[in-house]
Formats: structure tokens, C-alpha cells, sequence
């Protein structure tokens, strides 16, 4: 089995998605990874989230459009969160190693009490 796929920080969760509907996930060993549907406003359960829950490896199916079978190979160590890429499916850390995005959020503006607007970068 090779796990030279998608990578995520040590117990990272993922997200699974593909523009088919994702129903009947089957988890070999529960006790590694938890695997849920997100549900959306129109229903479509097209994406799901892979939770690490200890170190070890598994593997999970799933019926995608409610007919053909789909299975990923999925180890988790003290490194990393290790999924096979399937064709069709797009793999996405949910989050963002420190330091990647350092930036600061400027305030919004306000209106003193003399009412006049402070805080607005007009360069």
C-alpha cells in the first residue's frame, strides 16, 4: 500500500469532496478515523470529514451517486494523517499549519463623537 497521496499535520481533519452524492460509509476500524457527512442547506452531501482519532491504518467505502463503491486507504501517525487520492475526489485539510497566513485584521471604521469617521485607510 503507498501512502504518497494527500498529507495532513499529525491528527488533522480532512475534507472529502466531489460532486456526487456520498451515502453508506463503512469504516473498518472506527476506532482510528471518523468519517461524516457534511450537510449542507441543499442537501447534497457531496462532502465528508475524516477525524484521526489515534494512530494506525484503516480503510473506509462508500457508495458515491448510490451505485458505485469507493474505497480510500487512510493511515494516521505521529506525523500525519495519510489518505489515498481517488479519482474524482479532491482532499482538503481543514487546517492551516502556524506561520503560513501571518497577517493582521485592520479594524473597522468608526464615528468619534465629534462625528466624523476614524479608521479609514484612504491610501
Amino acid at each position: 500500500m503507498i501512502f504518497c497521496v494527500h498529507t495532513a499535520n499529525a491528527y488533522e481533519d480532512c475534507m472529502i469532496f466531489n460532486k456526487y452524492k456520498l451515502t453508506d460509509i463503512k469504516i473498518e476500524d472506527n476506532s482510528i478515523i471518523d468519517v461524516y457527512p457534511v450537510v449542507t442547506i441543499m442537501n447534497d452531501k457531496s462532502t465528508l470529514i475524516v477525524h484521526p482519532l489515534k494512530a494506525g491504518q484503516t480503510r473506509f467505502c462508500l457508495l458515491k451517486n448510490n451505485k458505485d463503491v469507493v474505497l480510500f486507504n487512510v493511515k494516521v501517525d505521529e506525523n500525519g494523517t495519510y489518505i489515498d487520492e481517488t479519482d474524482g475526489f479532491d482532499i482538503m485539510t481543514l487546517d492551516i499549519p502556524d506561520g503560513v497566513y501571518d497577517f493582521e485584521i485592520d479594524l473597522p471604521p468608526f464615528i468619534n463623537g465629534n462625528g466624523t469617521v476614524e479608521g479609514l485607510n484612504n491610501g
